[in-house]
């Protein structure tokens, strides 16, 4: 399994509101599927584990089952939209990874 990772760098102005109520609402199950994606997760970093201060305020992480799923993804047209959007809710650059599973657990 494959995910492309956004991470959101903490201090940066972000529009939680915006971002959690339009930008990942355009997002639903039907169109993450469309588009190559087997699921989404949106996470909000509240600490660290040593205290200091997260070096992200938000990670949003796209799964994907093979690596020609993430390249349908990349190259659907709605990207674009989604990337010109960011703008409307942050102003920095994400730090972006493509990550692979090599291990997981899920309870029943």
């Amino acid at each position: 399994m494959l995910v492309l990772t956004f991470h959101y760098k903490q201090g940066i102005p972000f529009d939680e509101a915006y971002y959690l109520n339009t930008h990942v609402a355009v997002l639903s199950k039907k169109t993450v599927l469309e588009m190559g994606a087997s699921k989404y997760e949106v996470k909000k970093v509240l600490s660290s584990a040593d205290g200091t201060t997260p070096r992200y305020s938000f990670i949003f992480s796209l799964y994907f089952e093979t690596k020609e799923d993430l390249e349908t993804f990349i190259s659907d047209p709605r990207v674009q939209e989604l990337k010109d959007d960011v703008a409307n809710y942050y102003i920095g650059e994400q730090d972006i990874y493509i990550e692979e599973v090599v291990a997981s657990f899920q309870g029943e």
